[in-house]
C-alpha cells in the first residue's frame, strides 16, 4: 500500500505542507486517502481543514477546492445521524471551524453554496444566517455584482438548504436590499443582477403563505421602509 495510506493524518498533512501548496498528486493522494472507506469522519474533516487555513490563497491546484467542497459537504450531509441535512452539531462545527482563522475563503464559501444547494431540507437558523453574511460580504467586496455572484445567490437563495428552503424568506430578502443598497450607483453589474433582485424580492412577497398573490400590510410596510432605508 502506498505510503500516504499508511501515516497518520498529522504526518500526512506535514508532508503536504512542506512546500506550502497543494498540487495534483497531492489532491489524488488526499482523496484516495479520505475515500478508502467512502466515509469521511470528523478526524478527516479537521485534516482538511487545517490544510486549507494553510494553504488559502496560495496557487493550489484547481482539484483541492473541489475536493475540499465534495468531501466536507459528504461529512455534513451524508452522516448516518441526519443524512441530506445540516444538524445543529454540523452548523456549530462548521462555523467554527469556518471562522477559526477569522477569513470565510473561497473553498470555504464554496462549500456554504454548495451545501445551501444540496441538502434536502433546511439548516438552523444560525447556519443560515452565517452563511448570508459571508455571502453579502463576498458579494459588495469589490462593490460590483458579476454573473457569477448572481448565480452564488441564487443557489443559496433557492436551494432547499437555504433559510427558506426554495421560497425566499425575510433573512434572504433583507441580504438582497443590503447588497443592492452597497452596490447602487456602481457600473459595471452583470444585467442578470437586476432580474434576479425584483425576481426574488417578488417571490418573498408574493409567494408567502400568509397572503399569497398579495402584499399584506406588513409586507407594504418592510418594503417601504427598506427601499427608503438608504434615502
Amino acid at each position: 500500500m502506498s505510503e500516504h495510506m499508511d501515516k497518520s493524518l498529522e504526518d500526512f498533512k506535514i508532508d503536504i505542507l512542506e512546500d506550502g501548496v497543494i498540487d495534483s498528486d497531492e489532491v489524488a493522494k488526499i482523496k484516495e486517502r479520505l475515500y478508502a472507506d467512502d466515509v469521511i469522519d470528523r478526524d478527516e474533516a479537521d485534516f482538511l481543514f487545517a490544510l486549507n487555513d494553510e494553504t488559502s490563497g496560495k496557487d493550489n491546484d484547481p482539484g483541492w477546492q473541489a475536493l475540499f467542497v465534495e468531501a466536507l459537504s459528504d461529512h455534513v450531509l451524508k452522516d448516518e445521524e441526519s443524512p441530506g441535512v445540516i444538524d445543529d452539531n454540523e452548523a456549530d462545527y462548521l462555523i467554527e471551524k469556518i471562522k477559526g482563522d477569522g477569513v470565510v475563503d473561497a473553498n470555504e464559501l464554496k462549500l456554504l453554496v454548495n451545501i445551501c444547494a444540496t441538502a434536502t431540507g433546511e439548516s438552523p437558523v444560525g447556519f443560515n444566517q452565517f452563511i448570508l453574511d459571508s455571502v453579502k460580504a463576498a458579494v459588495i467586496e469589490d462593490g460590483i455584482v458579476d454573473s457569477d455572484e448572481v448565480e452564488m445567490m441564487k443557489m443559496v437563495i433557492y436551494g432547499a438548504g437555504g433559510a427558506g428552503g426554495a421560497g425566499v424568506d425575510r433573512a434572504e430578502a433583507d441580504m438582497l436590499f443590503d447588497i443592492n443598497d452597497a452596490t447602487t450607483g456602481k457600473e459595471g453589474h452583470d444585467p442578470s443582477w437586476q432580474a434576479f433582485f425584483v425576481d426574488a424580492i417578488a417571490k418573498h412577497v408574493l409567494e408567502d403563505e400568509v397572503s399569497p398573490g398579495d402584499i399584506d400590510e406588513e409586507e407594504g410596510d418592510w418594503l417601504i421602509s427598506k427601499i427608503e432605508g438608504d434615502g
